[in-house]
């Protein structure tokens, strides 16, 4: 039987590949944005199969360019999840737009259902957030959709704008860093110029010669984030490989347990009768868990109103959060179902 020191939820994958990537960029002449940022952008082409990948410092930031390029502005209304991180959310009431919160599905994201009823003549778009690795089939509307997929590493389709993230808690971490991938070849070329406070780097002239037409912004990734990037994707077919397998164990190792309801993703994902009971156990027998995330309706920032979303009322007090990641074993896996098993949910 495994013997567990302590398994954490979130654990950044590292590799001796891509520590020595840091080094030798760092010897380079050009460390900020250069070809080797080209070449992770034509390496993440391959696997969104897109050209107009974009890389950036952090989602957020990619966010913040597809928030720019639909001009979204006070007046406007936006649909998101009510369950996400705040990352989509924040740079919209900055903006002056009204975020619409929609209820969510029991595995915590969108309801598609739920977001078309909250449609208007104000909606402009709608996010569409791929949750926990768990990849969200979005609806053919004729309102533009942004997928964030800051916790999804995949090709989408049906979004005129996706996200990415590479922070630190991502399966592929570059330590912090983001992709925009944008369906149409104009809005990428727009994307390129406003990453750099608006300046076309490849016009072949040097910066103090080119015109700016429209202000943008310091978001571009550097050389060194790319690099770590690049060593990084060669692990990636074999990340998705360990994920699936981690998700398969857990299935077969919590099914039939009562009170307990498996859903699935990375983190992985369950409904429980007892959180509360069930974090502290596992705790005490060296398994970290979590929520991270909670609606956002309650955050003064959104209004601090708990709305009347009956799923998300229903699942509030009920959703944890095991650890699914490429540095933990099936063995661990095994470890925590039968600890899980121990205790009366």
């Amino acid at each position: 039987m495994f013997k567990a020191k302590y398994i954490h939820l979130f654990h950044p994958y590292v590799t001796d590949q891509m520590r020595q990537a840091a080094y030798d960029a760092l010897g380079e002449r050009i460390i900020g944005q250069g070809k080797k940022v080209d070449l992770f952008e034509r390496k993440l082409g391959t696997i969104f199969e897109s050209k107009n990948v974009l890389t950036v410092n952090c989602a957020t930031s990619a966010l913040e360019l597809a928030y720019h390029l639909l001009n979204l502005k006070s007046g406007d209304e936006v649909i998101s999840p009510v369950f996400t991180c705040t990352a989509p959310n924040i740079p919209l009431i900055r903006r002056g737009v009204k975020v619409i919160f929609a209820d969510v599905k029991n595995n915590l994201i969108l309801d598609w259902k739920d977001a078309k009823r909250r449609i208007t003549k104000k909606t402009k778009a709608i996010i569409n957030v791929h949750l926990f690795d768990q990849f969200n089939e979005p609806e053919k509307l004729p309102i533009p959709i942004i997928g964030d997929a800051a916790q999804y590493l995949g090709k989408t389709q049906g979004e005129m704008f996706t996200i990415y993230s590479f922070q630190a808690t991502k399966s592929i971490t570059t330590v912090d860093g983001g992709a925009l991938v944008c369906t149409r070849k104009e809005d990428y070329r727009k994307a390129k110029l406003l990453r750099w406070y608006g300046i076309d780097r490849e016009s072949g002239k040097k910066n103090i010669d080119v015109d700016i037409t429209d202000p943008g912004f310091k978001y571009h990734m550097n050389n060194i984030t790319a690099a770590i990037g690049i060593a990084a994707l060669k692990n990636y077919k074999k990340i998705k490989r360990k994920i699936a397998l981690l998700q398969k164990q857990y299935f077969a190792g919590l099914e039939n347990i009562s009170g307990i309801t498996i859903v699935g993703g990375s983190p992985f994902l369950i409904h429980t009768n007892n959180r509360a009971g069930l974090m502290k156990r596992l705790d005490e027998k060296g398994i970290e868990t979590g929520l991270v995330h909670k609606r956002n309706d309650i955050y003064t920032v959104f209004g601090g109103k708990r709305l009347n979303l009956p799923n998300m009322n229903r699942l509030e007090s009920t959703y944890l959060l095991l650890p699914c990641h490429p540095r933990i074993t099936l063995s661990q896996v095994d470890y925590i179902c039968s600890e899980i098993r121990k205790i009366k949910t």
